[in-house]
């Protein structure tokens, strides 16, 4: 029974370090096409009998656990710091111009057409 939960730890240890570098170098589309592997490996790890004294090799697997998925957790905290960073960039890119225009009076409106007609008249 150990081997197999030593096998199932070490595989969730594995998907966890390529999700980790993913993130690293900012490949989301990677990141993301880990997450059924992830999902899997933590459901038959849950399934397993919880053990009432760990071996030594399957403690050391649960410690780098424990520490890639703290790592992972600042990982994907970044990500989304990133991704919220894009989405507010490409709407203030697709927002539409103010309403004002800079050459309005002091009130924020917009000289008249008849008053800009006058003062061409009375320049020619």
């Amino acid at each position: 029974m150990s081997n197999d939960v030593m096998a199932i730890a070490q595989h969730l240890a594995d998907v966890l370090t390529q999700e980790n570098e993913a993130l690293k170098r900012l490949d989301f589309a990677a990141a993301v096409a880990l997450v059924p592997a992830k999902e899997a490996a933590l459901a038959d790890l849950t399934k397993q009998p919880p053990a009432s004294a760990l071996p030594p090799p399957l403690a050391a697997v649960g410690r780098l656990l424990a520490k890639l998925a703290a790592e992972n957790e600042v990982l994907l905290a970044r990500a989304i710091a990133v991704q919220t960073r894009i989405v507010r960039i490409v709407a203030r890119a697709c927002a539409p111009p103010p309403a004002v225009t800079p050459y309005g009076g002091p009130d924020g409106r917009r000289p008249s057409g008849r008053a800009t007609a006058m003062a061409l008249s009375t320049r020619a």
